[in-house]
Protein backbone atom coordinates (compact mmCIF):
# COMPACT_ATOMS: atom_id res chain seq x y z
CA UNK A 1 0.00 0.00 0.00
CA UNK A 2 1.41 3.37 -0.47
CA UNK A 3 1.95 6.16 0.93
CA UNK A 4 3.74 9.61 1.16
CA UNK A 5 6.79 9.03 2.44
CA UNK A 6 9.93 11.53 3.67
CA UNK A 7 12.32 9.45 2.29
CA UNK A 8 15.82 10.58 4.50
CA UNK A 9 13.99 9.95 7.32
CA UNK A 10 12.66 6.58 6.30
CA UNK A 11 16.22 5.59 5.71
CA UNK A 12 18.00 6.87 8.50
CA UNK A 13 15.14 5.15 10.32
CA UNK A 14 16.79 1.88 9.37
CA UNK A 15 20.22 2.79 9.77
CA UNK A 16 20.20 1.82 13.20
CA UNK A 17 18.30 -1.48 13.14
CA UNK A 18 20.55 -2.35 9.77
CA UNK A 19 23.75 -1.58 11.91
CA UNK A 20 22.46 -4.12 14.66
CA UNK A 21 21.83 -6.88 12.35
CA UNK A 22 25.06 -6.47 10.73
CA UNK A 23 26.78 -6.63 14.20
CA UNK A 24 24.66 -9.77 14.97
CA UNK A 25 26.98 -11.51 12.39
CA UNK A 26 29.91 -11.13 14.90
CA UNK A 27 32.15 -9.47 11.59
CA UNK A 28 34.26 -6.81 11.22
CA UNK A 29 32.40 -4.33 8.88
CA UNK A 30 30.24 -1.03 9.03
CA UNK A 31 27.07 0.00 7.83
CA UNK A 32 27.29 3.14 6.03
CA UNK A 33 24.47 5.45 4.99
CA UNK A 34 25.13 7.06 1.79
CA UNK A 35 24.20 10.75 3.86
CA UNK A 36 26.21 12.64 1.03
CA UNK A 37 24.00 12.30 -1.41
CA UNK A 38 20.73 12.47 0.04
CA UNK A 39 18.35 15.12 -1.59
CA UNK A 40 16.92 17.63 0.31
CA UNK A 41 12.95 17.17 1.40
CA UNK A 42 12.34 14.55 -0.97
CA UNK A 43 8.96 12.96 -0.50
CA UNK A 44 8.22 9.93 -2.55
CA UNK A 45 4.98 7.68 -2.83
CA UNK A 46 6.10 4.39 -2.06
CA UNK A 47 5.32 1.18 -0.58
CA UNK A 48 7.20 1.55 2.63
CA UNK A 49 6.50 -2.35 3.84
CA UNK A 50 7.77 -4.06 0.22
CA UNK A 51 10.81 -1.66 0.19
CA UNK A 52 11.40 -2.32 3.78
CA UNK A 53 10.82 -6.23 3.33
CA UNK A 54 13.02 -5.98 0.08
CA UNK A 55 16.02 -3.65 2.04
CA UNK A 56 15.82 -5.96 5.13
CA UNK A 57 16.55 -8.76 2.07
CA UNK A 58 19.15 -7.10 0.53
CA UNK A 59 21.41 -6.06 4.00
CA UNK A 60 20.75 -9.82 5.07
CA UNK A 61 22.05 -11.01 1.83
CA UNK A 62 25.02 -8.42 1.80
CA UNK A 63 26.15 -8.97 5.46
CA UNK A 64 26.60 -13.20 5.13
CA UNK A 65 28.70 -12.86 1.86
CA UNK A 66 30.98 -9.47 3.44
CA UNK A 67 33.72 -10.78 6.01
CA UNK A 68 35.43 -7.08 6.72
CA UNK A 69 34.73 -3.73 5.10
CA UNK A 70 31.60 -1.87 4.96
CA UNK A 71 27.67 -2.15 3.89
CA UNK A 72 26.15 1.10 2.40
CA UNK A 73 22.47 2.06 1.36
CA UNK A 74 21.44 4.67 -0.65
CA UNK A 75 19.51 5.79 -3.41
CA UNK A 76 19.84 8.13 -6.64
CA UNK A 77 16.76 9.43 -8.80
CA UNK A 78 17.22 8.61 -12.14
CA UNK A 79 15.34 9.25 -15.71
CA UNK A 80 13.18 12.14 -13.82
CA UNK A 81 10.83 9.30 -12.55
CA UNK A 82 12.80 6.19 -11.31
CA UNK A 83 13.52 6.21 -7.60
CA UNK A 84 17.01 3.81 -7.16
CA UNK A 85 18.05 2.60 -4.02
CA UNK A 86 21.15 0.57 -3.23
CA UNK A 87 23.12 -1.73 -1.53
CA UNK A 88 26.81 -1.75 -1.41
CA UNK A 89 28.99 -4.28 -0.20
CA UNK A 90 32.95 -5.15 -0.14
CA UNK A 91 32.38 -9.16 0.27
CA UNK A 92 32.77 -11.60 -2.25
CA UNK A 93 31.77 -10.79 -5.43
CA UNK A 94 30.32 -12.42 -8.40
CA UNK A 95 31.99 -13.65 -11.18
CA UNK A 96 31.17 -12.17 -14.91
CA UNK A 97 29.68 -15.78 -16.20
CA UNK A 98 27.93 -16.30 -12.73
CA UNK A 99 26.66 -12.48 -12.37
CA UNK A 100 25.02 -12.48 -16.19
CA UNK A 101 22.65 -15.71 -15.89
CA UNK A 102 22.10 -14.64 -11.91
CA UNK A 103 20.68 -11.35 -13.48
CA UNK A 104 18.93 -13.09 -16.58
CA UNK A 105 16.86 -15.65 -14.49
CA UNK A 106 18.81 -15.09 -10.92
CA UNK A 107 19.39 -18.91 -11.25
CA UNK A 108 19.30 -21.10 -8.02
CA UNK A 109 21.80 -24.01 -9.11
CA UNK A 110 24.67 -21.49 -10.94
CA UNK A 111 24.84 -19.26 -7.87
CA UNK A 112 24.26 -20.95 -4.94
CA UNK A 113 27.63 -20.75 -3.81
CA UNK A 114 28.19 -17.01 -3.95
CA UNK A 115 24.98 -15.93 -3.68
CA UNK A 116 21.95 -16.48 -1.75
CA UNK A 117 19.77 -17.10 -4.09
CA UNK A 118 16.40 -17.28 -2.07
CA UNK A 119 16.57 -13.75 -0.42
CA UNK A 120 17.66 -11.98 -3.89
CA UNK A 121 14.80 -14.11 -5.67
CA UNK A 122 11.90 -12.86 -3.28
CA UNK A 123 13.34 -9.62 -2.84
CA UNK A 124 12.97 -9.77 -7.30
CA UNK A 125 9.71 -11.06 -6.63
CA UNK A 126 8.35 -8.02 -4.53
CA UNK A 127 9.85 -5.48 -6.25
CA UNK A 128 8.06 -6.61 -9.01
CA UNK A 129 4.83 -5.93 -7.28
CA UNK A 130 5.49 -2.19 -6.63
CA UNK A 131 6.66 -1.92 -10.45
CA UNK A 132 10.06 -2.41 -9.74
CA UNK A 133 12.95 -4.42 -10.67
CA UNK A 134 16.17 -5.62 -9.29
CA UNK A 135 19.61 -5.80 -11.28
CA UNK A 136 23.35 -6.85 -9.67
CA UNK A 137 26.69 -5.54 -10.34
CA UNK A 138 29.44 -7.18 -9.16
CA UNK A 139 33.20 -8.35 -9.77
CA UNK A 140 34.85 -11.31 -7.88
CA UNK A 141 36.85 -10.09 -4.64
CA UNK A 142 35.67 -6.69 -5.27
CA UNK A 143 32.28 -6.59 -3.89
CA UNK A 144 28.57 -6.47 -5.03
CA UNK A 145 26.25 -3.65 -5.53
CA UNK A 146 22.20 -4.36 -6.03
CA UNK A 147 20.28 -1.94 -7.43
CA UNK A 148 16.16 -1.68 -6.67
CA UNK A 149 14.34 0.85 -8.89
CA UNK A 150 11.31 1.60 -8.91
CA UNK A 151 9.08 3.76 -11.21
CA UNK A 152 7.20 6.80 -9.56
CA UNK A 153 4.90 9.13 -11.29
CA UNK A 154 5.52 11.95 -8.64
CA UNK A 155 8.30 13.05 -6.55
CA UNK A 156 8.52 15.83 -4.33
CA UNK A 157 11.96 17.41 -3.47
CA UNK A 158 11.58 20.70 -1.03
CA UNK A 159 8.20 22.37 0.48
CA UNK A 160 8.96 25.66 -0.72
CA UNK A 161 9.07 23.96 -4.34
CA UNK A 162 6.37 23.77 -6.64
CA UNK A 163 5.38 20.01 -6.92
CA UNK A 164 6.99 17.98 -9.70
CA UNK A 165 4.97 15.65 -12.21
CA UNK A 166 7.84 13.59 -13.70
CA UNK A 167 10.75 15.66 -12.24
CA UNK A 168 13.22 14.38 -9.47
CA UNK A 169 16.03 16.35 -9.30
CA UNK A 170 17.31 19.91 -7.91
CA UNK A 171 18.91 22.23 -10.12
CA UNK A 172 22.81 21.13 -10.36
CA UNK A 173 23.70 24.55 -8.56
CA UNK A 174 20.90 24.21 -5.51
CA UNK A 175 22.18 20.42 -4.89
CA UNK A 176 25.92 21.44 -4.97
CA UNK A 177 25.70 24.29 -2.52
CA UNK A 178 23.69 22.00 -0.43
CA UNK A 179 26.20 19.74 -0.51
CA UNK A 180 29.63 21.64 -0.59
CA UNK A 181 28.46 22.55 2.91
CA UNK A 182 29.07 19.15 4.48
CA UNK A 183 32.13 18.42 2.01
CA UNK A 184 34.65 20.85 2.76
CA UNK A 185 35.60 20.34 6.48
CA UNK A 186 39.45 18.87 4.99
CA UNK A 187 39.52 20.31 1.14
CA UNK A 188 43.11 21.18 0.73
CA UNK A 189 44.61 18.52 2.70
CA UNK A 190 46.28 15.55 1.67
CA UNK A 191 46.22 12.13 3.97
CA UNK A 192 48.44 9.14 3.06
CA UNK A 193 46.43 5.42 3.75
CA UNK A 194 49.00 2.84 4.21
CA UNK A 195 46.87 -0.46 3.87
CA UNK A 196 47.70 -3.57 2.21
CA UNK A 197 44.35 -4.93 1.82
CA UNK A 198 42.07 -3.02 -0.67
CA UNK A 199 38.94 -3.33 1.05
CA UNK A 200 40.06 -1.93 4.28
CA UNK A 201 41.89 1.31 1.89
CA UNK A 202 37.96 1.39 0.65
CA UNK A 203 36.49 1.17 3.40
CA UNK A 204 38.66 4.44 4.88
CA UNK A 205 38.12 6.20 1.33
CA UNK A 206 34.00 5.63 1.62
CA UNK A 207 34.28 7.27 5.64
CA UNK A 208 36.89 9.92 4.41
CA UNK A 209 34.66 10.99 1.00
CA UNK A 210 32.55 13.83 2.33
CA UNK A 211 35.86 15.58 3.90
CA UNK A 212 37.01 17.03 0.72
CA UNK A 213 40.34 15.33 1.65
CA UNK A 214 43.09 14.79 -1.26
CA UNK A 215 43.72 10.61 -0.43
CA UNK A 216 46.96 8.60 -1.27
CA UNK A 217 47.08 5.31 -1.41
CA UNK A 218 50.44 3.04 -0.41
CA UNK A 219 49.58 -0.50 -0.12
CA UNK A 220 53.10 -1.46 1.98
CA UNK A 221 55.68 0.58 4.20
CA UNK A 222 58.29 1.19 1.71
CA UNK A 223 55.30 2.51 -0.88
CA UNK A 224 54.14 4.80 1.79
CA UNK A 225 58.18 5.75 2.76
CA UNK A 226 58.53 6.75 -0.95
CA UNK A 227 55.30 8.83 -1.40
CA UNK A 228 56.78 10.25 2.29
CA UNK A 229 59.59 11.44 0.75
CA UNK A 230 58.27 12.20 -2.94
CA UNK A 231 54.85 14.42 -1.71
CA UNK A 232 55.67 17.15 0.65
CA UNK A 233 51.88 18.36 1.01
CA UNK A 234 51.00 14.96 2.92
CA UNK A 235 49.27 16.44 6.05
CA UNK A 236 49.07 13.05 8.14
CA UNK A 237 49.22 9.38 7.80
CA UNK A 238 46.78 6.77 8.14
CA UNK A 239 49.45 3.74 8.80
CA UNK A 240 48.46 -0.09 9.06
CA UNK A 241 50.76 -1.95 11.31
CA UNK A 242 50.77 -5.53 9.98
CA UNK A 243 51.94 -5.39 6.58
CA UNK A 244 54.20 -7.84 3.83
CA UNK A 245 57.32 -6.00 2.82
CA UNK A 246 58.06 -3.25 5.40
CA UNK A 247 55.85 -3.19 7.93
CA UNK A 248 53.93 -0.46 9.59
CA UNK A 249 56.30 0.30 12.69
CA UNK A 250 59.48 0.34 10.34
CA UNK A 251 58.25 2.27 7.78
CA UNK A 252 57.14 4.94 10.74
CA UNK A 253 60.32 5.06 12.19
CA UNK A 254 62.03 5.75 8.70
CA UNK A 255 59.68 8.21 8.08
CA UNK A 256 60.17 10.41 11.23
CA UNK A 257 63.62 10.59 10.70
CA UNK A 258 63.48 12.70 7.94
CA UNK A 259 59.31 14.05 8.42
CA UNK A 260 59.27 14.10 12.02
CA UNK A 261 56.52 16.51 12.23
CA UNK A 262 53.81 14.65 10.26
CA UNK A 263 51.63 13.19 12.64
CA UNK A 264 51.15 8.85 11.69
CA UNK A 265 47.77 7.29 13.15
CA UNK A 266 48.72 3.65 13.81
CA UNK A 267 45.62 1.10 12.66
CA UNK A 268 45.82 -2.97 13.54
CA UNK A 269 43.80 -5.35 13.75
CA UNK A 270 43.82 -8.55 16.30
CA UNK A 271 45.50 -6.09 18.25
CA UNK A 272 47.74 -7.47 20.91
CA UNK A 273 48.01 -5.68 24.41
CA UNK A 274 51.12 -3.96 23.81
CA UNK A 275 50.47 -3.15 20.48
CA UNK A 276 49.43 0.40 21.01
CA UNK A 277 53.22 0.61 23.28
CA UNK A 278 55.10 -0.60 20.33
CA UNK A 279 53.37 2.05 18.00
CA UNK A 280 53.83 4.91 20.21
CA UNK A 281 57.63 3.76 20.71
CA UNK A 282 58.25 3.77 16.86
CA UNK A 283 56.95 7.49 16.49
CA UNK A 284 52.88 6.90 15.90
CA UNK A 285 51.32 9.94 17.49
CA UNK A 286 47.89 7.81 18.31
CA UNK A 287 46.84 4.19 17.80
CA UNK A 288 43.36 2.59 16.95
CA UNK A 289 42.43 -1.00 16.61
CA UNK A 290 40.28 -2.70 14.10
CA UNK A 291 37.69 -2.59 13.35
CA UNK A 292 37.70 1.39 13.29
CA UNK A 293 35.47 3.19 15.17
CA UNK A 294 34.79 5.91 12.77
CA UNK A 295 33.58 8.29 15.30
CA UNK A 296 36.71 7.71 17.20
CA UNK A 297 39.03 7.86 14.12
CA UNK A 298 37.45 11.45 12.92
CA UNK A 299 37.96 12.61 16.23
CA UNK A 300 41.95 11.59 16.25
CA UNK A 301 42.34 12.96 12.23
CA UNK A 302 40.81 16.82 13.90
CA UNK A 303 43.36 16.76 16.08
CA UNK A 304 46.10 17.19 13.86
CA UNK A 305 43.91 18.55 10.53
CA UNK A 306 42.55 21.26 12.14
CA UNK A 307 44.28 22.09 15.46
CA UNK A 308 42.67 24.00 18.10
Amino acid sequence: MKDTCQLNDFLKGLKPEYGKLIASFGKRIMFLLDEKNLLPNISVEIDKDSIRKILDALVDNSAKYTEKGYIKLGYRVLESDVLQFFVEDTGLGIDAATLEKLNDKLSRTVAAVVTDVRNLTEASQLAKTINGKIKIESQKDMGTTVYLSVNLPTISLNQNEEKQEKTGILPESSRKHKQDAKQDVWRGKTILIVEDELVNYLFLEVLLEETGAILIHASDGQQAINFAKNTPEINLILMDIKMPNVNGLDATKEIKSFRPQVPVIAQTAYAMQDDEYKALQAGCNEYISKPIDANKLIGMMQKYLIPR
